[in-house]
């Protein structure tokens, strides 16, 4: 999944990829291209933020090896797999209202503004940095 790094760096992310700006942070990113995670591991890279790092029902497994060469800790990485994940959505909301991540990663079938705008405002609240692949 994430190893894929190499090949989604080459890729062009300004078309697929929506950063929305909160103040003078980017706490929300939507990406409709599911195999672009240049913007996430950019992220994952520089955020000195050191609170746990959760992926919510990614379509495959996080490489840790990849994660910890490219400097993160497999210790603050948490899975939640698709098959224990009965709402994805719900799930995200609260985590996003617990303040217990640095970074929340969430594949969803779709988003639209109004869910954008209450993810942005969940993430502002905690300071959380969210990433949301959309298949849509």
């Amino acid at each position: 999944m994430l190893s894929n790094y190499l090949q989604a760096k080459n890729k062009s992310n300004s078309a697929n990829t929506k950063p929305i700006q909160l103040n003078a942070k980017n706490y929300l990113t939507v990406s409709y291209d599911l195999e672009n995670y240049h913007a996430l591991l950019t992220h994952l890279n520089t955020d000195p933020d050191q609170r746990w790092i959760l992926f919510i029902a990614p379509p495959g497994k996080p490489n840790f090896t990849f994660l910890q060469q490219s400097g993160i800790h497999k210790s603050r990485v948490l899975t939640l797999d698709a098959n224990k994940v009965k709402d994805s959505l719900t799930l995200l909301k609260s985590t996003l209202q617990s303040n217990n991540y640095s970074t929340v990663i969430a594949w969803l079938n779709q988003t639209d503004i109004p869910l954008q705008n209450e993810l942005q405002d969940y993430c502002r609240a905690s300071q959380t940095s969210c990433f949301v692949y959309c298949k849509q």
